[in-house]
């Protein structure tokens, strides 16, 4: 099971940026969640909000005017890849326009991609699917009445994609019976200590999390 830290170690650094991604390798995470919006210029950017701190939307910006808005350096993807190339990405694509940015920049890679790209635009996901051959997963938020229904949607693609799913909405049955047939499962939105011991039992993929201190055996890496 892959631990990942959503959008990096959020509490001591702002998020999705390359010292919330530092810190979170340091204590041991296997990798980062991080969100990927496109900038005015057509660069693939790693920011949540459709908006900046001002208002102003994101993709009417520049990276380097969010930057001075937001207070801080808000990462291209370019340079969180090669900053950390051995991590594992969970790359989510929050809007439609961002697919051909980040195409771009994962064909433009030295190595394979290490990771997963996601995303509740399911159309991306499916085009990425048909097209290339990069791990994708399909974002769920909402519970389906009939696990086969899952099934029948997965089948409309060449090969077996992944789904993350909130945990509001996940159970124990429906997580195993997709493993037994070779679906990877992805889980975020775990917040107590009782929810972490149940579901670490799970055959998930992997598990996005904010609270590093619920997983058990992350060893912190030297400096």
């Amino acid at each position: 099971m892959y631990f990942i830290a959503h959008r990096g170690w959020t509490r001591s650094h702002p998020d999705n940026t390359l010292a919330a991604f530092a810190a979170a390798w340091a204590a041991g995470m296997a990798g980062f969640e991080t969100d990927i919006r496109v900038d005015r210029d057509g660069q693939a950017i790693l920011f949540h909000d459709r908006t900046a701190a001002n208002g102003a939307l994101v993709s009417e910006l520049s990276q380097q005017e969010l930057s001075e808005i937001q207070g801080y350096a808000v990462p291209s993807l370019a340079q969180a890849l090669a900053a950390f190339p051995q991590a594992f990405w969970n790359l989510e694509l929050k809007s439609a326009d961002s697919l051909p940015a980040t195409r771009a920049v994962l064909a433009s890679l030295a190595q394979p991609f290490h990771g997963l790209i996601s995303s509740f635009h399911h159309p991306l996901i499916l085009t990425l699917a048909r097209e290339t051959r990069l791990p994708c997963a399909l974002l769920l938020a909402n519970a389906p009445v009939r696990t086969i229904g899952l099934f029948t949607m997965l089948a409309t693609v060449p090969r077996a994609v992944g789904l993350v799913f909130d945990y509001e909405i996940a159970n124990a049955a429906q997580i195993s019976e997709l493993s037994r047939n070779q679906v990877p499962c992805w889980l975020y939105g775990v917040q107590h200590p009782s929810e972490y011991a149940a579901v670490l039992s799970w055959p998930l993929a992997g598990l996005i999390s904010d609270q590093t201190e619920q997983l058990p055996g992350l060893s912190p890496r030297p400096a």
